[in-house]
Parts: C-alpha cells; sequence; structure tokens
C-alpha cells in the first residue's frame, strides 16, 4: 500500500500513496502530514555547478546565462542561493575575504581549475547531454 522508496519532503514520513498525476507525473499523499508532492529529480544540478564554476571563473552573468540557454536572473538565483547556503552572512563593518576559484572548486567537487602558471580555465560542454 505504501512505497517505501517516497518520503515526504515536509514531516520526512514514509507514510505516502499515490495520489493520480500531475503534468504526466506521479503524485503521492502523505498520510502523516496530507501534504500532495511529486517526487522530482534535480534536473538543473550539473548545468547549476557548471554556472557556479563559470561565475567563480569570471564570467559574467549575461555571458553564462547565453551559454547555458538559461534567463541571467536564473544565474543570479543560482549564485545567491549558493552564498545563503555555504557562507554566513558578513557582519557589518567586519574584514570581508570573498571565496576564491580553488575554494569553490572544492565546493563544487572539481579537481584541476588552473592550467600552467595559475591562468584559469573554463571547459565548455560540447553538447547539451554532458551539461
Amino acid at each position: 500500500m505504501f512505497d517505501a522508496e517516497i518520503q515526504c519532503g515536509k514531516c520526512g514520513g514514509k507514510r505516502c500513496v499515490k495520489a493520480g498525476f500531475v503534468k504526466g507525473a506521479q503524485r503521492y499523499k502523505c498520510k502523516n502530514c496530507g501534504r500532495q508532492f511529486t517526487q522530482l529529480t534535480d534536473r538543473n544540478a550539473a548545468k547549476r555547478a557548471f554556472a557556479l564554476y563559470l561565475y567563480a571563473a569570471g564570467l559574467s552573468m549575461n555571458a553564462i546565462a547565453h551559454m547555458l540557454d538559461v534567463a541571467p536572473s536564473t544565474v543570479l538565483r543560482w549564485v545567491r542561493n549558493f552564498a545563503l547556503r555555504v557562507y554566513d552572512k558578513p557582519l557589518p563593518g567586519a574584514d570581508y575575504s570573498g571565496a576564491d576559484l580553488e575554494e569553490i572548486g572544492q565546493i563544487l567537487g572539481s579537481r584541476k581549475l588552473n592550467l600552467g602558471e595559475g591562468r584559469r580555465i573554463a571547459a565548455l560542454p560540447i553538447d547539451e547531454s554532458a551539461v
């Protein structure tokens, strides 16, 4: 009766049952809290990580948006959400040191970010499936 793999994102309950479809995706209902949801995967995770890498490498948000075929406001939202999730907000008047490329690379799991004598590089995907 209950789908053992599905977990409610609100209460964490595992007592979820199928409750129809919405836009072609299976809808579930949590029996603990009553929330209805779909279990979707994050399709933009690789694209978002690549955008953060390019932003840390010094590309503008407009250039990144053009390369990844998204709106510049989307790139801005990705960068802001990443900063809010990873870094504490600096106190007013405190010295602030921003993140450098290596630090962003460590957080994102990249290995080699520099080529030669400290020059920063950016690798662009050839096809959309690589993003």
